[in-house]
């Protein structure tokens, strides 16, 4: 199966672009690696055994725009199924092969992971309780078979204050169009968190340069306001 991991970067340390590809290229089943500058080209891209493509600007749309080209990209060329993974992330040298061999036993379009939390230094964290695969999937977490790049406009044609919750919108269009899913529960994700509350969670002082997530929040509070007075429904 032929699989491309997407990676939009903007001024990101150098050190987790190295991690973030280095991880890519110990997949244990091959797969070739995008990266996208998203109008920040860094030259330790060019060292790199993969693709780059640059971006003339920052879109601003935390990733979204190139992750959306990135896409493009991988498609015209005939890959088989499209992962995504975050500049300062990485996947288990297991991730993507453990993602094949699920869609190879279930045949689902759309294959999904748990994911550990790192901290901004690199240490493990803990398991993550919200990826679950049903009710958020975050964007490191996707894995798409070619009957599910029907949902990739969804990056660059979703409204602009929907991009602090990109990852939902498109769980959201994957439910919509009824593509099929399978859930991974092995933690092949790490996710360096920049974020106050996954300290919290586990009971510790959250690290200097995390932030709130206020962005998401309200997202999140207004896709409830916008259900409730389309539905009636008191929001959960």
């Amino acid at each position: 199966m032929k699989v491309a991991v997407i990676t939009p970067y903007y001024k990101t340390p150098d050190e987790w672009l190295l991690e973030c590809h280095h991880s890519v290229k110990a997949q244990t089943h091959p797969c070739t690696h995008i990266l996208i500058a998203d109008g920040q080209p860094q030259s330790v891209v060019d060292t790199l055994d993969a693709q780059h493509l640059r971006l003339p600007v920052n879109l601003g749309d935390y990733g979204d725009t190139p992750r959306g080209m990135g896409s493009v990209l991988a498609t015209s060329q005939g890959f088989d199924a499209i992962a995504y993974l975050d500049a300062d992330n990485w996947y288990s040298p297991e991730h993507i092969a453990t993602m094949v061999a699920l869609h190879k036993k279930t045949g689902a379009a759309v294959i999904t992971s748990a994911r550990n939390l790192h901290r901004l230094d690199g240490t493990l964290l803990g398991l993550c309780s919200e990826s679950d695969g049903e009710y958020f999937v975050d964007t490191n977490c996707f894995f798409l078979t070619r009957i599910a790049f029907s949902v990739i406009p969804a990056w660059w044609t979703m409204e602009s204050w929907m991009h602090a919750l990109d990852d939902r919108v498109i769980l959201g269009q994957i439910k919509e169009a009824r593509l099929t899913r399978a859930f991974s529960s092995l933690p092949t994700v790490a996710y360096r968190t920049s974020f106050k509350f996954h300290y919290e969670r586990f009971g510790e002082t959250p690290p200097p340069g995390t932030k709130t997530g206020e962005a998401i929040f309200a997202a999140i509070e207004r896709i409830k306001r916008m259900r409730q007075s389309i539905t009636g429904a008191r929001p959960k």
